[in-house]
C-alpha cells in the first residue's frame, strides 16, 4: 500500500501503468486496485519501488547504486536522509 501510494505521488500516470498494464487486467467491484496473482505483485512492487528510488536519484542527483538497503527503505517509506 505504501509503494502505490508513495508512486502515485511521484507519478500519477507511470503508477497506473505499473498497475493495468493493459485493458485485461481485473478488477474486483469491491477493490480500488487490481487483482493480481502473487507473482504479479512481486513484479509490480519491484516496478514501483524503482519508479520511486529513479525519481528520489534524479531529484537529488543520486546514484541509485550507491545507497544502502537502509537508505533505500527510508526512501521508499518517505523519510529523509
Amino acid at each position: 500500500m505504501i509503494l502505490i501510494l508513495r508512486s502515485l505521488n511521484v507519478d500519477i500516470q507511470k503508477t497506473k501503468m505499473i498497475l493495468w498494464p493493459d485493458k485485461n487486467t481485473k478488477v474486483e467491484p469491491h477493490h480500488v486496485w487490481p487483482t493480481l496473482t502473487p507473482d504479479e505483485w512481486v513484479k509490480v512492487e519491484v516496478e514501483l519501488k524503482n519508479l520511486i528510488l529513479a525519481d528520489y536519484a534524479k531529484i537529488n542527483n543520486v546514484n541509485i547504486s550507491s545507497l544502502t538497503k537502509s537508505e533505500i527503505k527510508d526512501i521508499i517509506l518517505g523519510m529523509e536522509i
